[in-house]
């Protein structure tokens, strides 16, 4: 019952983009602080590609881990401050990190953040910048499909997008048996985070490459950012020059303060086709022990959600008394459903209403969808 479970609307969500080799360094730094769990989910950049003769050859695309942690409004900026000092995620090609604002959070059988100490004033701080008037673009298509629509953005001028594993529910689970052989469960999920005078170009880049306006290709949505330092590296390439290109241009980002000063002044703009867009979603997520996420999403499909789509993650709880380490994790299934603002409480209480969930720990979380596409008839 919802009656049993805790209501806030006072946490963030942080996101960090990092190499796996930080992630230790990143969970007891963000433990240190307070967080009672880090939800971390594999991920991946773009294949890189080299030429040999009339030949492109793909390469190791690099591996990324996404952290996810919670925390309260106050001390959003010295937690997020203390993981750039910690990952060094300052420097270039080091990864990023942003956090969105959490407008309504249930959580049950776990306390997501309590502070160790008093936050940081600003001014005390390790000089990092963090960067404002950010954009999260989220899109779920079909399997194998992710790394052409991510290319595009990068040659289009984005910072690297993450790429991620998951699987669906939808209108594949409404059709008939072998109507659903056509339909793969299997789904990639791209994150990809850009100033917001960019995002509405780079959100078409999206729709076009992945087809995304046509049957069954896929869903994609923007969110807000409240602050980020977006530092991820697209290729490793060499150059006869000190600084890449993306380091010159890194560098105008940092002295403006976003990335908005490329596209004022410019003669370029944005072509896009007449399409039937949805505007005010929410994204609500739905954090759940692994083996939970099927029946889960059938009862939120039920209880009004058009689709869901999940993702796999360990999750490194920290107990009274007890170490944490990586090999102690814990599997979850991280579900994102984005549905109208009126549909959120019946779905929060048909999901709180499960007695498969009463014994298990459950967070429940939503955050501003402004604008999504997918087909519509």
């Amino acid at each position: 019952m919802l009656e049993q479970y805790e209501h806030s609307q006072d946490f963030y969500r942080i996101t960090v983009v990092a190499d796996p080799e930080k992630t230790r360094v990143l969970i007891d730094t963000a433990v240190q602080s307070g967080v009672k769990q880090v939800f971390v989910v594999k991920g991946r950049g773009i294949m890189h590609k080299k030429k040999i003769g009339i030949i492109s050859v793909s390469g190791i695309s690099p591996s990324f881990d996404m952290l996810n942690v919670i925390v309260t409004k106050p001390h959003l900026e010295s937690v997020m401050r203390a993981l750039v000092q910690a990952g060094r995620l300052n420097l270039f090609g080091a990864g990023a990190i942003y956090a969105a604002r959490i407008q309504d959070m249930w959580f049950h059988g776990t306390q997501p953040f309590t502070p160790t100490s008093t936050p940081t004033p600003p001014a005390a701080e390790n000089g990092v910048e963090l960067q404002r008037d950010l954009v999260a673009i989220n899109c779920i298509c079909q399997l194998g499909h992710a790394e052409d629509i991510a290319r595009e953005t990068m040659m289009a001028g984005s910072p690297s997008p993450v790429i991620s594993f998951g699987y669906g529910h939808g209108i594949r689970d409404r059709l008939g048996f072998f109507l659903q052989l056509t339909i793969n469960p299997k789904k990639e999920i791209i994150n990809l985070v850009v100033g917001s005078a960019e995002s509405e170009r780079f959100f078409e880049e999206m729709v076009e490459a992945g087809h995304l306006d046509q049957p069954a290709q896929g869903f994609i949505y923007t969110s807000p950012v409240e602050v980020g330092l977006i530092n991820t590296m697209s290729f490793h390439n060499t150059s006869l020059y000190p600084a890449t290109m993306e380091q010159i241009i890194k560098a105008i980002d940092q002295i403006q303060g976003n990335t908005n000063w490329r596209h004022s002044g410019s003669v370029q703009h944005v072509t896009t086709k007449k399409r039937k867009m949805l505007h005010n979603l929410v994204s609500l997520n739905c954090i759940v022990p692994r083996g939970f996420g099927d029946i889960t999403s059938m009862v939120a499909m039920e209880a009004g959600a058009g689709g869901t789509s999940t993702a796999y993650a360990n999750a490194f709880p920290v107990l009274k008394g007890a170490t944490h380490h990586l090999e102690g994790s814990d599997e979850r299934e991280m579900i994102a459903l984005t549905i109208g603002e009126g549909q959120v409480q019946p779905v929060v209480k048909a999901i709180a209403s499960m007695t498969e969930l009463a014994e298990t720990p459950v967070l429940l979380f939503a955050y501003p969808a402004p604008q999504a596409l997918t087909y519509l008839k």
